[in-house]
């Protein structure tokens, strides 16, 4: 029974990875730009993220100006991942981004980002779902010629 289950879900693994993640992103950042004092993720809020980096003293950044980078980009990859607009290229960044994640901070701030990390790299291993953007430019490609 559960089998028959997981086999009528199977088409519909790439749609929720790539909500799930685009979700992710999208309220993480978006978070950190309408309220910067009680954001989601690895910082409670913006300014302790501006502080995380400060603390990088390596990093060749102004900490404020990379947390705003930062907060956009992740809404940016949210949008694009929840409307399926480029989602190949949108989870290759968002893989880089978790690696960076790991390089640069202490990993046991991180360690909920290996699960985000596999679903990511599933998402890029992944064919596109009948509901993206992408399918459906791909779709009307397909028409023109015809």
């Amino acid at each position: 029974m559960l089998e028959n289950f997981s086999l009528k879900l199977k088409p519909y693994l790439p749609l929720f990875l790539r909500l799930g993640l685009g979700f992710i992103f999208f309220w993480s950042g978006l978070s950190k730009i309408i309220s910067p004092e009680s954001s989601i993720g690895v910082c409670a809020n913006r300014g302790e993220a501006i502080d995380l980096v400060s603390s990088l003293y390596w990093l060749p950044f102004d900490p404020e100006g990379f947390v705003w980078v930062q907060s956009y980009l992740e809404l940016l990859l949210g949008l694009a991942l929840l409307v399926g607009f480029l989602v190949p290229l949108t989870a290759l960044v968002s893989i880089i981004v978790f690696v960076l994640f790991f390089v640069i901070l202490d990993f046991s701030l991180i360690w909920k980002n290996v699960g985000l990390l596999g679903a990511a790299l599933a998402l890029l291993a992944s064919e596109l779902d009948k509901f993206s953007l992408d399918n459906l430019f791909k779709r009307q490609k397909i028409n023109k010629h015809i």
